[in-house]
């Protein structure tokens, strides 16, 4: 334990921190880039900008896309993927304030939500001027990687859609994840297909590891990011405790439940879930009756498994830092709390 004495020294580096070493350089200079590429002159628009990326984030998306780069090219990262990084990284920004719009949610990493705080208009509005930015990005690169992620963006608002038409609704796990990979996974895995694509010396070998990777990763995000809507803490997570299930978003510990208790002949908790909690005690046994079982559990060892997909996916790449890196990466999502 460090001493208050030896206040001088560094703090001991976070799990996510130490894992991201290799890149910490590239991560601070996106940062600082980031803020650069977003300025727009307009006092009111970079104030409100300024505002949502002071909450951080984790910046995992840019993060795999440099470790992909330098793993594959002998630990130099091309210009190009550096530019991808930072479009990545703000076109999951606006869809963070969209879905903030969409979900009317009052907070997001501790802090008050645009929505909330200037309203949904200026709030959507902001969310096109960070898309439209990332566009020009894509632009400067090559029309593949235009095409890539229109085709990306389009899967991401049926997502959305399949999300909003199965509100209450019990699905299978296959459903479940055929919504996580169109409303997170496949964010993930255009950016860092679309690295490999842009490497010097590419081959399918990269481009389809790139793929697999990603995308297994980005599936085994969203799981665990379901299974802290019930395990998490309020602070770090940034929504109360079943928040998803209280709105009808059903996700992997409540599918696995509410089999659980059907197995057993009990359906309370479906229909507890297909009356929309008519009131505030029906939303609180429905709770109660998720935390008791095992679904919560059986997803944890959903997201794991997506994990070592992940991980599995990297055996073509050779053994190097960069390589160590997204593996620990992959195993890191999978056993995160926040």
């Amino acid at each position: 334990m460090i001493s208050i004495l030896t206040e001088n020294f560094p703090k001991p580096l976070k799990k996510l921190d130490r894992i991201l070493k290799p890149i910490e350089k590239e991560i601070s200079l996106l940062e600082d880039h980031l803020r650069g590429n977003l300025f727009s002159g307009n006092t009111e628009l970079d104030k409100l900008v300024s505002y949502f990326f002071k909450s951080g984030g984790k910046r995992l998306r840019p993060a795999i896309i440099i470790l992909f780069g330098k793993a594959t090219n002998k630990g130099y990262l091309p210009v190009n993927n550096f530019e991808l990084a930072l479009a990545v990284e703000m076109i999951h920004t606006a869809s963070l304030i969209h879905d903030d719009v969409i979900d009317d949610s009052e907070t997001r990493r501790g802090i008050l939500t645009l929505n909330k705080k200037w309203g949904s208009k200026t709030a959507v509005i902001t969310g096109d001027y960070i898309l439209s930015r990332a566009l020009g990005k894509l632009t400067s690169l090559n029309i593949l990687a235009v095409q890539m992620f229109s085709e990306t963006l389009n899967e991401l608002c049926v997502g959305e859609i399949l999300q909003k038409n199965q509100s209450y609704k019990i699905t299978g796990i296959d459903e479940y994840i055929n919504k996580s990979e169109k409303k997170t996974a496949k964010l993930f895995m255009a950016g860092t297909e679309c690295a490999a694509s842009l490497m010097p010396e590419t081959n399918n070998l990269v481009i389809n590891a790139a793929r697999g990777y990603s995308l297994n990763f980005g599936i085994a995000f969203q799981i665990v990011d379901d299974i802290l809507n019930f395990t998490g803490k309020h602070q770090k997570v940034g929504k109360p405790m079943g928040n998803d299930l209280k709105h009808g978003i059903l996700t992997a510990p409540v599918i696995y439940a509410v089999q659980e208790y059907e197995q057993k002949g009990d359906f309370t908790l479906r229909k507890l879930i297909e009356n929309k909690f008519r009131q505030e005690k029906d939303f609180k046994k429905a709770l109660k009756l998720i935390m008791e079982s095992e679904g919560i559990k059986k997803a944890i060892k959903l997201a794991e498994k997506y994990a070592q997909k992940a991980i599995s996916s990297l055996d073509v790449i050779e053994n190097n830092s960069y390589k160590q890196a997204l593996i620990d990466l992959a195993n890191y999502t999978a056993d995160r709390s926040y």
